[in-house]
């Protein structure tokens, strides 16, 4: 049971003080020392960048995971003083961007040509989430929002659902719903956004409002983060995803599954974005999880998955960069250097 079911239960029962102090002492039992917490954020850090130069080497082109992640990763280890040299960090972003070249071209109306671009709304949730970061231009994420507004779907949506399903797995390309929340939150950082933004903004809220959500830890988090951005009252948000936490410390990507590096790195990450504190028993549990569960190489385990009917991809490497650089991103935010 997590921390938010205990508390539930001790209030049903009017004991809220030993229910907290079940909580408290689950969470020293499995605690894990701010030593170990920093070791394995520079083992993550190690791997995804080790990782990124060898894939670069062999493949030569940049990808969503090995390039974006990357990117992204560095530049929030360096925001929070974390060794993450800044030659790197500049050469992984140059790299990058050649994924975004086209972006300024009208939209291809070829179906498999039509798809927003994936790395582009990474990047810019990067930048939502880290505001003063220096990685991408202010006229380069103006040039993101452009290609958002030409890619929004009639009904206000970003359609990840227009490509072929073996080619979207999830957890990554989990849903059209997760596209648009990360597609709504990268047209607000324009904080004076022109008449065409605002309209595509608007849109995107609306079907946001009406679309049932998928209910996964992914949507719940970026609802999190979307509210936290907008103004709204967090507490629901984050006790829908606190209460989501597995009694192993992590989370799970969706009901029925175990946790994992990637859903569990999500949840530390937008938690502390929406000002849960460090030392709060859910964020030190989670923590554990991921200390305890890193691989000798500065990895995260994780598993091939497919949308309902697809075979999952033969090869772990996509996820298992994905999966290790949301890892590392939770335990930047959650282990202060």
């Amino acid at each position: 049971m997590t921390y938010a079911g205990y508390l539930c239960v001790a209030m049903a029962w009017g004991w809220a003080g030993s229910a907290a102090q079940a909580a408290d002492a689950i969470a020293a039992k499995t605690a894990v020392t701010p030593q170990q917490g920093t070791q394995a954020v520079e083992r993550g850090l190690a791997f995804l960048t080790t990782d990124a130069m060898n894939w670069r080497k062999e493949r030569h082109c940049a990808s969503c995971h090995h390039g974006a992640m990357t990117v992204w990763a560095l530049a929030e280890a360096r925001a929070r003083g974390y060794s993450a040299p800044a030659e790197t960090l500049t050469d992984m972003a140059n790299w990058t961007r050649e994924l975004m070249k086209n972006l300024d071209e009208p939209r291809d109306s070829r179906p498999g040509f039509n798809m927003v671009n994936t790395p582009a709304l990474f990047l810019g949730l990067m930048a939502r989430a880290l505001p003063k970061q220096d990685v991408f231009s202010a006229d380069e994420l103006k040039r993101i929002a452009g290609h958002l507004v030409r890619h929004q779907e009639a009904d206000g949506s970003w359609a990840w659902s227009l490509a072929p399903a073996p080619n979207r797995p999830p957890p990554v390309f989990e849903s059209d719903e997760v596209a648009t929340l990360m597609a709504c939150l990268d047209l607000g950082l324009d904080d004076k956004p022109g008449a065409e933004v605002k309209e595509t903004r608007e849109k995107a809220m609306a079907w946001l409002g009406k679309a049932k959500s998928t209910d996964t830890t992914q949507a719940l988090a970026l609802r999190l983060f979307r509210d936290a951005n907008t103004g709204k009252a967090t507490e629901t948000g984050i006790g829908a995803l606190s209460k989501r936490q597995n009694e192993d410390g992590g989370w799970s990507p969706e009901t029925g599954l175990p946790s994992d590096a990637f859903a569990t790195g999500q949840a530390l990450y937008f938690l502390s974005l929406a000002g849960v504190r460090n030392d709060n028993p859910t964020v030190q549990r989670a923590i554990a999880y991921l200390v305890t569960t890193q691989k000798a190489d500065g990895s995260w385990a994780m598993t091939p998955r497919a949308h309902p009917g697809e075979k999952p991809m033969s090869s772990p490497v996509p996820i298992t960069y994905f999966g290790s650089a949301w890892a590392t991103l939770g335990l930047v935010r959650s282990v202060p250097k």
